[in-house]
């Protein structure tokens, strides 16, 4: 199965850089303190390899169910902040 590509950076985070995080969030700090590469070793083996779509890569997804738990995220309202919230995008990667 293929598997989409991620970490392109928004229009916003492209023109402004570092001025509009400061990277001194709580997510960038955690992001920062986790050794992610422990737990895509962990989640690659759970990923089906059938036909369909691009699937999104299994840490993003983990990322993404960390950040509703962290902030008591319904899906939908997920979803939303992961479109609108750069801070979430630049932290599920």
């Amino acid at each position: 199965m293929a598997v989409k590509r991620t970490g392109q950076l928004s229009l916003a985070e492209a023109f402004l850089g570092d001025k509009l995080s400061g990277g001194s969030s709580p997510l960038d700090r955690l992001s920062g303190l986790v050794k992610w590469y422990r737990f895509e070793k962990l989640l690659t083996p759970l990923r089906d390899g059938g036909p369909g779509r691009a699937a999104w890569p299994p840490l993003v997804l983990f990322k993404a169910l960390l950040l509703q738990s962290l902030y008591g995220l319904s899906d939908r309202e997920l979803e939303e902040a992961l479109g609108d919230r750069l801070s979430f995008r630049r932290f599920a990667g």
